[in-house]
């Protein structure tokens, strides 16, 4: 929706004055009649004798009204200019309750058993007499999906280190996989004959193990691809909240990216849906949104990652006779009730797979903190002569008003008001356009699981995949998305999670944010935007992701 805003034309110039640089590429202005319409900001119409300057100076004042609400300033005008050479800082993991693991509210005291038993599950260590090997990336699926707590992601110390040579095992350690670093799996972006790969090639091998006797394979010359720039890597999403996920329709999906579409054009956004190659529906879950369903998620991944074979991926990966020595599938359907019974008689007699879907769509979404602690010295103002605990802080209510032109009141705290800044960082994540792809609510449908039906959520993704430049490319092509094209990162639970991006190659949501821009990125023109804020926004950007 567009509002019509007069400026005059003492506003311009002196604008004009203080900012002699022109940010109409970064804002993209598109002209409607007399008024200047600005992505995610409003039509700005200009008073008497600025109406008639060419196309040109129209389009100068229109990306200097834009910046007044996409800056959301705060301060007059001249103090602006030093506060952008002042870097913001990540405040880091957030501490506290982890704020997610639970199941979602309003289960029925059947669901929660059938809840608590699949948690069991999630969380097992499997052997190769249960179906581990030959080839996998680690042995449970909790080992994953830890941080803060099961069902999340990469935990704080990899556990892919000890289980290189658990039990015997005599695997080489790859370069890529280190204790302090994210739980990885790497894909091979080539064959060796140059044509397509894009598969997983599992890290270790069960040669050497106490429970493997007579097997007596390698792991793949990981060297060599990492030498000739042919492997490529991911790490786990959380699985928090993803039955309400699953639980959205196609057409809500689709409504919801229809309903930014003036905004995601102005700033050169595109963005698709995978779909399924079999039935045409939105495929939505893993990291180029390739899986179909939860239930499809884990059969792959217990495949791939484990080793496990089940009745959705039946086959072993690796079929020498010396090493796969189970009958298959490894994890079928129990026809006799097994150990999980006196937890949930359901639950004794699901197989694996069911379960590690169940325990993943019973998850409630992460809880958002309120605010979150700053670094004192991205917080303090830029001039030193002022004491370190005196902090100007925007109100949030001055977000709005800012973009009309009226003059922003500040507020001096004699302490950081963290609420204020994460309030403020929320209206400006949206103005920049970051929320054109981070969409932040959705509304599932009906579901069988009356706790998941008709339920509002903000999982900040539109679940779409996009063209995210030649930085993040990997090369590897999923379904309908291409080797340049991921899935929009649910951002709930941001605020608690360690590793960032597909590969996991940064711990900083400040370079998290930059690896977005690059040749051919979607999110260039909105990274443009965020780099045109004043120092004290894009640390309020920050901690409101963090308090996610």
């Amino acid at each position: 929706m567009y509002v019509r805003i007069q400026l005059t034309s003492h506003v311009f110039y002196a604008a004009k004055r203080h900012y002699d640089f022109n940010l109409s590429r970064a804002c993209s202005p598109i002209f409607v009649g007399k008024l200047c319409c600005v992505p995610r900001v409003g039509c700005y119409g200009f008073a008497t004798g600025v109406i008639a300057m060419a196309k040109r100076t129209l389009a100068y004042a229109c990306s200097l009204a834009s910046l007044t609400a996409i800056l959301v300033a705060s301060v007059s005008l001249p103090s602006l200019a030093p506060a952008q050479t002042r870097g913001p800082t990540d405040p880091g993991v957030r501490s506290g309750a982890p704020g997610a693991g639970d199941p979602i509210p309003g289960l029925t005291a059947q669901e929660s058993a059938f809840f608590k038993a699949a948690k069991d599950v999630f969380e097992e260590t499997e052997n190769v007499e249960d179906g581990l090997g030959p080839r996998f990336n680690l042995d449970s699926c909790v080992g994953c999906h830890a941080q803060p707590s099961s069902g999340g992601s990469s935990p704080p110390v990899n556990p892919q280190v000890a289980v290189a040579t658990a039990q015997g095992a005599k695997n080489t350690l790859p370069s890529f996989i280190r204790a302090d670093g994210p739980v990885r799996e790497v894909r091979f972006v080539r064959n060796p004959d140059g044509s397509p790969d894009g598969g997983v090639h599992a890290l270790f091998v069960i040669t050497g193990r106490s429970d493997a006797q007579g097997c007596s394979i390698t792991q793949p010359n990981f060297a060599a691809a990492v030498a000739s720039n042919n492997a490529v890597f991911r790490i786990p999403t959380p699985t928090f909240g993803l039955g309400l996920v699953e639980s959205v329709t196609d057409a809500a999906l689709q409504t919801s990216m229809a309903a930014n579409s003036f905004q995601k054009r102005a700033l050169g956004i595109s963005g698709r849906f995978n779909r399924s190659g079999n039935d045409g529906t939105i495929t939505r879950f893993g990291w180029k949104a390739q899986n179909k369903s939860l239930l499809i998620f884990s059969g792959e991944a217990y495949n791939v990652e484990m080793g496990v074979t089940n009745e959705l991926f039946p086959q072993e990966r690796e079929e020498n006779p010396g090493c796969a020595s189970n009958a298959v599938p490894e994890s079928p359907t129990p026809l006799q009730p097994n150990d999980l019974f006196a937890t949930s008689p359901a639950a004794g007699y699901q197989s694996d797979t069911v379960l590690f879907a169940a325990f993943m769509r019973l998850l409630a979404p992460p809880t958002p903190a309120g605010a979150t602690p700053v670094a004192a010295a991205a917080a303090s103002p830029s001039d030193t002569s002022t004491s370190s605990t005196s902090t100007v802080v925007a109100s949030a209510t001055s977000v709005l008003p800012s973009a009309a032109g009226a003059t922003s009141t500040a507020a001096t705290s004699s302490t950081f008001s963290t609420t204020a800044t994460v309030d403020r960082g929320r209206q400006v994540f949206a103005n920049v356009g970051c929320q054109a792809c981070h969409t932040r609510s959705l509304t599932s449908g009906k579901s069988s699981v009356a706790a998941l039906s008709n339920v509002t959520f903000q999982p900040y993704s539109d679940f779409a995949v996009h063209d995210m430049g030649d930085r993040l490319a990997d090369g590897v092509s999923q379904g309908g998305a291409g080797g340049r094209e991921f899935r929009t990162a649910p951002l709930w639970g941001v605020g608690q999670r360690i590793f960032f991006l597909h590969d996991g190659r940064t711990k900083d949501l400040n370079e998290a944010i930059a690896q977005h821009a690059s040749r051919g990125s979607e999110a260039n023109h909105v990274i443009q935007n965020y780099n045109s804020l004043s120092g004290s926004d894009r640390q309020a950007v920050l901690n409101f992701l963090r308090s996610l």
